[in-house]
């Protein structure tokens, strides 16, 4: 499988979500609020997070639902923080906003046994990005443009000059909930698939390489489209080559774009040439003392650790050797017994309950149901409850039988094809075969 096939969908999500980052990242650079998106993001999955609290898992619609509820108090919050002069700076407020969400999602988290989610929230998942994520993605985020397309006069009016905006008599405090609100609802998009460092990255690295080019928004955009898109799909094939993380390999490979595009940018626009190309020199020697220093210092102040560290690594070898024999022995072991259980299922169990099923129909809400089975249908119950009870047989098969043994009988069987231990409900479905006489 070559990485197009394999990389297609996270490749496409990016770029959307680049499409639109850049757009509101270009927004967010004028208004001099940098942190609302990271802000907004956090709040977005603290929804998700608080939807975990009540069993809505954080990929579901329900839990979409929590994260833009949660976007929109913060897009309110910002709106009314909003003042035409300012007593305390709003990144302030919004800095601290940040915060408090982050700490209670923490807290949230620590009380629902699920401190892997945080890692969730943080970086992501876009490696495991869908066509469908794509697609909503999509639609979702064009509705916005259109909104702001709309609305672009007030919007870009605020953004680039909000004095002037107030002197005009527009409701300032109106638009910004507006754009904020919108800016939430993408954000609710962009978090459950992307998380919430890379959505803030997307947000505003595009925007930057784009504002140290030119000023125009026009231009802006097409630079922070282009750039973006480029480094996006670069970063992504280094974390899949590298076997790398995705969110954050791209995260670093736009810290590392973005520091070239500076020593870059200050040596075009330095007026003395030689002064910018002495001290670019002077950095890279410096950085790279450095790090050889960091690297020296390391090794000095811990050798027993460098020892110890390489005995492990001997040792960690020899696990991974035997743990690859046994995962070998397991698959030869699977294979085999897959190949036994399909036998079985076809032989004994799934055609004749599926066909059973299938005949009966409206049959399945009365009380006789049981009674029009024929005879041999009625002995595979037995045939199949005794299958439950093999331990060595796959879950999803089980999980299959059992909804249909579930539906034959109409009863609750206290069966649970997640738990290792059934013997109580196994018994009962064999005291249930007894007593009905089947």
């Amino acid at each position: 499988m070559s990485i197009f096939e394999i990389m297609a969908a996270p490749f496409a999500e990016c770029l959307v979500l680049v499409a639109i980052h850049t757009y509101l990242g270009i927004h967010v650079l004028k208004r001099r609020v940098i942190f609302v998106d990271l802000a907004l993001a956090q709040t977005a999955a603290l929804g998700t997070t608080m939807g975990f609290v009540f069993g809505i898992m954080p990929d579901s619609f329900s839990s979409l639902l929590f994260s833009i509820v949660f976007a929109s108090v913060g897009a309110a919050i910002f709106a009314l923080t909003r003042m035409e002069n300012d007593i305390v700076p709003q990144e302030a407020i919004i800095g601290l906003f940040y915060a408090i969400c982050a700490a209670l999602a923490i807290l949230v988290v620590q009380k629902t046994s699920g401190a892997e989610h945080v890692d969730d929230i943080l970086v992501g998942s876009i490696l495991w990005a869908k066509w469908e994520d794509v697609g909503i993605a999509a639609i979702a985020y064009t509705a916005v443009g259109l909104v702001h397309y709309l609305f672009r006069k007030p919007f870009l009016l605020i953004s680039e000059s909000p004095k002037k905006a107030y002197e005009m008599g527009l409701n300032v405090k109106f638009w910004d909930f507006i754009f904020y609100l919108t800016f939430g609802f993408v954000i609710s998009f962009s978090v459950r698939v992307a998380g919430v460092l890379l959505v803030f990255v997307f947000l505003v690295a595009p925007a930057i390489m784009a504002f140290l080019l030119t000023s125009k928004m026009k231009y802006q955009l097409l630079i922070g489209w282009a750039t973006g898109t480029v480094v996006t799909i670069l970063g992504l094939t280094i974390s899949y080559y590298g076997d790398l993380p995705g969110g954050p390999a791209v995260i670093a490979f736009y810290g590392v774009v973005l520091a070239v595009e500076g020593v870059i940018y200050y040596l075009v626009k330095s007026p003395l040439k030689t002064v910018a190309i002495r001290n670019v020199t002077i950095g890279c020697i410096g950085a790279f003392c450095l790090g050889g220093c960091i690297y020296g210092l390391g090794n000095l102040l811990a050798p027993a650790v460098h020892s110890t560290a390489t005995d492990l690594a001997v040792v960690e070898t020899q696990i991974r050797t035997d743990e690859a024999q046994i995962d070998v022995r397991k698959e030869k072991e699977t294979k085999k017994n897959r190949a036994q259980l399909d036998e079985w299922l076809k032989n004994y169990v799934s055609e004749d309950l599926i066909k059973a099923y299938a005949h009966c129909g409206d049959a399945l809400e009365k009380s006789d149901f049981i009674g029009q089975l024929p005879e041999k249908s009625k002995s595979q119950l037995a045939l199949a409850i005794a299958f439950l009870e093999e331990p060595d047989v796959p879950k999803f098969f089980k999980t299959q039988v059992f909804e249909i043994v579930q539906t034959y009988t109409d009863e609750e069987l206290g069966y649970n094809p997640e738990s290792a231990n059934n013997n109580t409900a196994i018994s009962g479905m064999k005291n249930m075969l007894k007593a009905k006489n089947w």
